[in-house]
């Protein structure tokens, strides 16, 4: 990409991928919207998407903003994670999506429904009769680890380095900084464990896992894209989920009024649920590679440049989320690109609601306020959330 072509996007000189930003990233998302749709981030050699309906229609015109060629910020992690079904194009990204939805929709996992709620009602009632514990570890952690590890239904060793391995992939997903680097020794684990020690006889009967070699037996799937569609079980089912939960928390522990409008009104669950995907946004920013030349709000951008779909800044937008810093149950807007759009709209959300909406749940009936410490966020160059998050439930009298 020619440095010189991006003479008529607004450039955006903050550094996106450094400490500071990770840690307090709503600040330039800010700057960036107030520079206008489309930016140019000359650190990056990236354009970045900023606006809610630039993000939007961008993530529907699929043909013209591809995955296929990977969704890292940067050359080398897109290189690197191309062919999974977040960096694919059709008919490869369509075979992928295939082969996982069926485990996913919200027919198939309702009978995951009550084992969900028997488990956070007594994780809740545990928690309530205790002091401090970490929102991250002890709470939002529970399900996805205890639940989900089980579905995807790997062998010992898998199971154990999950999350690390998912967390590696994310931090790959932005640019090869040091966090970028480590995340690509723990993929080449993973990628080795799938390839070479994944069976058919070392999964869990009955689990995803399982049935993904099925799916190869039958010839509904074709034997290459077997370990992707594995190791796309792995990686996004965790970390964005965890995070969800531990914004939820935090934002309730700020806002107690809205809590205490939630327990009053259990049926606001969704909408505080959804409150907590925009104002969190999990995944940051996926990138694209512009297929040729297109104007995006009077900007060009030139063939083959890397284009940054910033999710967490167009959650923001401030034409489309009246007070959009604001966390409010009652919003009637719910429209926040927390899980995507278009072809790549997260497989798993109704998974990731289905979890949340178990906590918040157990949570109505018995605690009555919520206390939270110093949040410590986690250094991911993809996922934003915490890494500890210190919390007090307080018991229904």
């Amino acid at each position: 990409v020619n440095m010189c072509a991006a003479v008529n996007a607004p450039r955006y000189e903050g550094e996106l991928y450094a400490d500071e930003a990770i840690a307090n990233p709503v600040s330039h998302y800010a700057a960036m919207r107030a520079l206008g749709p489309v930016v140019y981030i000359p650190q990056l050699d990236n354009y970045a998407l900023t606006h809610h309906q630039t993000v939007k229609d961008a993530l529907r015109k699929h043909a013209d903003f591809i995955s296929g060629e990977g969704v890292s910020a940067d050359a080398f992690g897109s290189s690197f994670q191309r062919g999974n079904i977040v960096a694919s194009d059709p008919p490869r990204h369509t075979a992928m999506r295939k082969a996982m939805l069926p485990t996913l929709m919200p027919k198939s996992i309702e009978g995951l429904r009550e084992n969900f709620e028997r488990l956070a009602d007594d994780l809740v009632t545990a928690l309530v009769a205790g002091d401090e514990f970490d929102a991250i570890s002890d709470f939002a952690s529970f399900l996805p680890l205890t639940v989900v590890r089980d579905l995807i239904g790997l062998p010992e060793f898998g199971k154990q380095n999950m999350l690390k391995w998912a967390g590696a992939a994310f931090d790959v997903a932005g640019i090869q900084n040091e966090r970028g680097q480590r995340g690509v020794e723990a993929i080449h684990e993973m990628r080795a464990f799938v390839s070479e020690y994944l069976t058919a006889d070392g999964v869990k009967p009955g689990s995803w896992s399982s049935r993904v070699f099925d799916l190869v037996e039958s010839g509904k799937l074709p034997s290459d894209l077997a370990p992707f569609v594995i190791r796309d079980y792995i990686n996004p089912s965790l970390d964005t989920t965890i995070s969800a939960i531990g914004h939820l928390i935090r934002l309730l522990a700020d806002n107690p009024d809205q809590w205490q409008m939630l327990r009053a009104n259990p049926d606001l669950a969704r909408t505080a649920i959804s409150e907590a995907i925009r104002l969190g946004t999990p995944i940051r920013s996926f990138s694209r590679i512009a297929a040729r030349d297109l104007d995006v709000s009077g900007v060009t951008i030139p063939a083959g440049s890397r284009v940054m779909m910033l999710f967490a800044s167009a959650n923001r937008d401030e034409a489309v989320f009246a007070n959009p810093d604001q966390f409010d149950i009652t919003r009637t807007v719910t429209d926040h690109l927390g899980f995507g759009y278009g072809i790549h709209t997260c497989v798993g959300m109704h998974l990731a609601q289905m979890e949340i909406m178990s906590l918040i749940r157990a949570m109505i009936p018995l605690v009555a306020t919520i206390e939270t410490g110093d949040a410590v966020p986690v250094m991911n160059n993809t996922i934003c959330g915490f890494a500890n998050l210190p919390t007090r439930f307080h018991a229904v009298p």
